[in-house]
């Protein structure tokens, strides 16, 4: 993950002096992060980009790699890429309502001309791929180490286009620390895209 590495970069580059990140993973979900920006329980959120968030700046930093996945044993296994229309005939397990990625999701799905069957949907791309390794259906999901370790397939998504990135959020119009100041520069000239 891309965090870990920038965090550690700043500390290097600032081997100087006593800088303490603490890691804060809530729920996960980018609506959670804005809250906890916002109630000032943060000062930095990595997570998805928001519409209508007035108060809050994100800076792009990565870009997400989605992939399909399918399990073990499925049609569409030996496959190395796909359209996504041609996932829409089989069960699909989702993401919630709540997930950044549902909205991503239901966009390419809409590029297809169709929406496919959701047996379930859950929040966390883990589980989601916990789900799919154990039958339940394929998904759509962000490219992530884990995967080589379970009971699926990621398929490359030829189409539709898309493209999902990966943001750092602070709010805007408060005072930040110049530490924080400092870390935001850095990120943002250290950004993978």
């Amino acid at each position: 993950m891309i965090v870990p590495k920038l965090v550690r970069g700043f500390l290097d580059e600032h081997s100087d002096k006593h800088i303490d990140f603490r890691f804060h993973n809530s729920t996960g979900l980018t609506m959670d992060m804005i809250q906890g920006l916002k109630d000032r329980r943060y000062d930095v959120a990595f997570c998805s980009y928001v519409e209508q968030e007035p108060t809050i700046e994100f800076i792009p930093i990565a870009k997400q790699e989605l992939v399909l996945i399918v399990p073990e044993g499925h049609p569409l296994e030996s496959r190395d890429s796909i359209d996504l229309k041609e996932t829409l005939q089989y069960p699909q397990v989702g993401f919630s309502t709540r997930s950044g990625l549902h909205r991503v999701i239901k966009k390419l799905f809409e590029k297809c001309g169709g929406h496919p069957e959701v047996v379930c949907s859950v929040e966390e791309d883990e589980a989601v791929a916990g789900l799919v390794g154990a039958g339940f259906g394929v998904a759509v999901v962000p490219r992530m180490p884990i995967l080589d370790y379970m009971p699926v397939k990621p398929i490359q998504i030829a189409k539709p286009s898309w493209e999902r990135n990966f943001y750092m959020a602070t709010l805007k119009n408060v005072y930040q620390a110049p530490v924080i100041q400092a870390f935001k520069t850095y990120v943002a000239e250290h950004a993978d895209l």
